[in-house]
């Protein structure tokens, strides 16, 4: 697990240099029988900083009756990346809606211009009062199944799966949380219990979900509900402390909103620490909860975007 070295404070003007880390050998496919590894590239050392045009999607995972597309994922590669570390983005949406192609623009000329693939998820929503829709621990499981075809597959795509981030904003927040504290979810999917480097799960009351307010609870209710312990059992910071966690990546989020909802956040940033992880908060207070996503990579953004790229670089930067 990569440790951070320094404290990161959000409005610091930053400039990034991104070395193309040594090839190595992954692991084999886990979507084929074939014990035949797969070898990425050999680097020369440069990065590829050009920004891609399309994503190239795959299918992650087949689910019987799912609906199309919900178990795909977009990998946006610079062309020629090479042992590239790997951004991977799950949106949000109150576990109801959303797409991994929404506000993707800017996020992706972020990433990429640093010499970063940015993978962008979706997985099975939920619809209200459908028992045949996702219910947990549907959206968990398919974040982590998408984990392990990346940790399989992403040096088919010039990536390196030893410089993996997992980001989240809003529900995509609580579900990365949930799929970093339980070891279950990556061990059920067959992926390493090590594999994310480091956590941004952003804005979200999830992690304290019996503080929360009514509103939020509703969400919840209808796709996780199914668990008569969701309330517990899918709050971050109530496994983190109940000491049934794995040990967390070092992990960044933000505290805005309500006093209630910023204690929420903060109190999670703690139970990380208590659980031996590094940590970064990030005081977007002047932004809407839209904003915490949309204003990633935007132009001419100080809230979001320079604590953000600091702290994946501190993460995808190998100890001396």
């Amino acid at each position: 697990m990569r440790r951070l070295t320094a404290p990161i404070l959000a409005g610091t003007a930053l400039v990034v240099a991104v070395a193309c880390a040594s090839a190595g050998v992954a692991p084999a496919s886990r979507a084929a029988s074939s014990s035949t590894a797969t070898v990425a590239p050999t680097c020369d050392g440069a990065v590829d900083r050009t920004v891609a045009t399309e994503p190239e999607t795959v299918t992650y995972r087949e689910v019987p009756g799912a609906p199309a597309g919900s178990t795909d994922l977009d990998v946006w590669a610079p062309p020629d990346a090479c042992a590239a570390p790997v951004v991977v983005w799950v949106h949000g949406g109150g576990y109801h809606r959303g797409d991994k192609a929404n506000g993707m623009r800017d996020k992706v000329a972020w990433a990429n211009r640093k010499g970063w693939i940015l993978v962008s998820v979706n997985y099975r929503l939920t619809t209200a009062g459908d028992p045949d829709s996702a219910q947990f621990p549907d959206h968990y499981e398919d974040v982590a199944a998408a984990l392990a075809w990346l940790e399989g597959h992403i040096a088919d795509h010039g990536g390196d799966r030893t410089r993996l981030a997992l980001l989240g904003h809003s529900a995509g927040a609580d579900i990365v949380a949930n799929v970093a504290a339980p070891p279950a979810y990556l061990a059920g999917q067959g992926a390493s219990a090590d594999l994310i480097d480091c956590l941004a799960p952003l804005d979200t009351a999830g992690f304290d979900k019996p503080r929360a307010s009514e509103a939020e609870g509703r969400q919840w209710a209808s796709a996780l509900g199914n668990n008569p312990d969701y309330l517990t059992e899918t709050s971050a910071t109530l496994v983190l402390r109940s000491g049934a966690a794995a040990p967390p990546p070092d992990t960044l989020t933000v505290y805005r909103g309500t006093p209630r909802r910023q204690s929420i956040e903060r109190d999670y940033l703690r139970a990380v620490r208590g659980a031996g992880g590094e940590t970064v908060l990030v005081d977007a207070r002047s932004l809407t909860h839209g904003q915490v996503s949309s204003r990633i990579g935007a132009p001419g953004d100080r809230v979001m975007t320079p604590p953000l790229s600091r702290f994946l670089r501190g993460c995808f930067t190998a100890p001396a």
